[in-house]
């Protein structure tokens, strides 16, 4: 009988993890295969001018499985490998949306890895933010236009992360757009930094990417930003720039924090015609608050404004999240979103407002292993 394509990628990982497992023994590596479930139930209302009620997957975190392991060569250096996959536990659909390298780093020099990986919002701005955060998946900014709740990942990329010097540390990425006689024609390239000093830290990072999407082989797919309004929404973009700056400030069990991101897509063209449409910037501007109320209950909230092209969104967020076990908790949270007049309402993860506001409740289970 021939054996089906799920069963031979199920023996394909089996042996690749004996293999590491041996590899492990004979060379002193560490190789940790590890991973998290997220489902729950949702209701969104406004959805097609009804309610929706779902099964969820990922509405923090979402689904996936990693193995990651170190090989000491030696004098501070090591060899390291990062291999994660998304996953839905609703349906078995898979996603490419975690990273996947290979690298080496040393105490002092700091990391070098090659792959498809993190930008530097990611790293040194989204945990400023709650979606960055506890918060996750659904606390992103409007179409996580920011990448805070990294969206997309950058493919063919070389990415340098810095030791902590003194509180400080840095780093930097840029990925290739892989095409014979096109370098800039769908790369990117980011850079960050943090510093931190006692119960304050602060961040900033900027992001650039252009031609999305117009190699098959480049940094990034291509991006439409869905809806019915031209001069907001419901275009093809070419060009990005992002920037971020954040800061949060711990006061016993209490951490208030602050973001502020701007994100200019250029290169827009109606995604029905193909005509030329005007520049998109939104700006975001974010204040978040975690407490652990006790060593197994923990209350996060935030608020988020949203601007740009004559448009605005107002976005509140609260969260609740109790620990069961080290590794299994169950969660409730809500989220609220009221936009402009002739703007629709679109909290991430579900499908746009049919009018200007947009209420969802979640509940679920998250289980790491």
């Amino acid at each position: 009988m021939p054996i089906s394509t799920n069963a031979r990628h199920r023996h394909f990982f089996f042996a690749t993890s004996l293999a590491l497992a041996s590899g492990a023994a004979t060379a002193q590596s560490s190789v940790t295969l590890y991973g998290e479930l997220d489902a729950g139930l949702a209701y969104v209302n406004n959805v097609g001018d009804h309610s929706q009620y779902r099964l969820t997957s990922g509405v923090i975190d979402g689904s996936y499985w990693g193995l990651q392991g170190t090989e000491d060569l030696g004098g501070g250096a090591k060899a390291i490998f990062r291999l994660e996959r998304g996953y839905s536990v609703a349906t078995g659909e898979g996603f490419n949306d975690h990273p996947y390298y290979v690298g080496l780093g040393t105490e002092t020099l700091g990391t070098l890895t090659f792959g498809h990986q993190y930008d530097s919002i990611h790293d040194y701005f989204a945990p400023f933010t709650l979606t960055g955060g506890t918060g996750g998946t659904a606390f992103a900014h409007v179409l996580d236009n920011d990448n805070a709740n990294n969206s997309f990942l950058a493919a063919n990329s070389v990415k340098y992360t810095s030791e902590n010097y003194g509180g400080f540390s840095f780093g930097g990425l840029y990925a290739f757009s892989n095409a014979a006689g096109q370098f800039a024609n769908n790369r990117a390239y980011s850079v960050g930094a943090n510093y931190a000093i006692g119960p304050f830290t602060a961040g900033a990072a900027y992001l650039h990417n252009n031609g999305r999407g117009n190699t098959t082989t480049g940094a990034y797919d291509s991006l439409t930003l869905p809806g019915a309004d031209n001069t907001v929404f419901a275009a093809n973009v070419e060009r990005q720039n992002t920037f971020g700056v954040g800061m949060s400030y711990v006061i016993g069990e209490f951490t208030l924090a602050g973001a502020f991101s701007r994100s200019i897509n250029s290169g827009v063209t109606n995604a029905d015609t193909g005509e030329a449409a005007s520049s998109i910037a939104l700006n975001n501007y974010e204040i978040n608050g975690v407490y652990q109320l006790t060593p197994s209950i923990q209350l996060a909230g935030m608020y988020v404004y949203t601007n740009g092209n004559g448009a605005h969104w107002h976005q509140g967020a609260v969260q609740a999240d109790y620990l069961l076990s080290k590794r299994t908790d169950i969660y409730l949270e809500s989220i609220y979103q009221r936009a402009s007049s002739g703007a629709p309402a679109v909290i991430n993860t579900n499908d746009p407002s049919s009018g200007r506001n947009q209420l969802m409740i979640a509940t679920g289970i998250r289980h790491r292993f």
